[in-house]
């Protein structure tokens, strides 16, 4: 089980130090990026990736909730980001946006809201190298799994099969540790954490625990 941590759950006047701390446990560290319009949360920026890109090598993993992805995509592969999540939604081209972002050097992600179909996700299955299925509505955190989100992971999981294209599902929202066990059984190659890991008393621990929930 993958665990690529959330950073909006870390000390904010602390970020260097967290990552510094948990670089070698985790699989990436996810970067929320909120524009006050497709959400109304403002958060993270690519000068805060570009700090983090002169601390870490770890894989940094920015995800776009924003109503421009193609031009944040660029801003953000300029900074150091490897990997690059965006979403479906009105007035964006999403496969000239995924092929940009592979065109930049990053791995593309295609974010999945609870209200759209897995049809809409399987059918970019070959442009993508993620599927990033949320659990929640975006922009929240502190509520918990949508109780259908298992049930799509496998869904997600069995199209994948079928189709030959091996991109990764990975569940963003409600991460919860009695939650991760049933996602894995539904074929969840890895988690979003994000309190679970930074409100325990060893984060450290907390990562590779949340590994070995399988």
């Amino acid at each position: 089980m993958r665990a690529y941590v959330s950073l909006w759950s870390a000390d904010l006047l602390a970020l260097g130090d967290a990552v510094e701390a948990l670089a070698d446990v985790v699989d990436g560290f996810h970067i929320d990026v909120f524009d006050g319009h497709r959400t109304r949360e403002l958060l993270f920026g690519p000068d805060l990736v570009a700090a983090l890109r002169r601390r870490t090598t770890a894989l940094l993993d920015v995800h776009l909730m924003v109503t421009d992805p193609a031009y944040w995509a660029d801003r953000f592969a300029d900074a150091g980001a490897d990997m690059i999540t965006v979403h479906m939604g009105p007035g964006i081209d999403i496969d000239a946006t995924l092929e940009r972002i592979r065109d930049l050097g990053c791995q593309p992600s295609l974010g999945l809201e609870t209200h759209q179909g897995i049809d809409q996700a399987v059918a970019h299955f070959p442009a993508v190298s993620r599927v990033l299925v949320l659990g929640t509505a975006i922009g929240v955190r502190g509520v918990g799994l949508d109780p259908a989100t298992a049930g799509r992971v496998a869904s997600l999981a069995e199209a994948r099969g079928s189709t030959g294209d091996r991109p990764l599902l990975v569940v963003d929202g409600g991460i919860r540790r009695h939650t991760v066990p049933a996602l894995a059984a539904a074929g969840a190659d890895g988690v979003v954490p994000g309190s679970l890991v930074f409100d325990a008393q060893d984060p450290r621990k907390a990562v590779t625990e949340i590994k070995a929930l399988t």
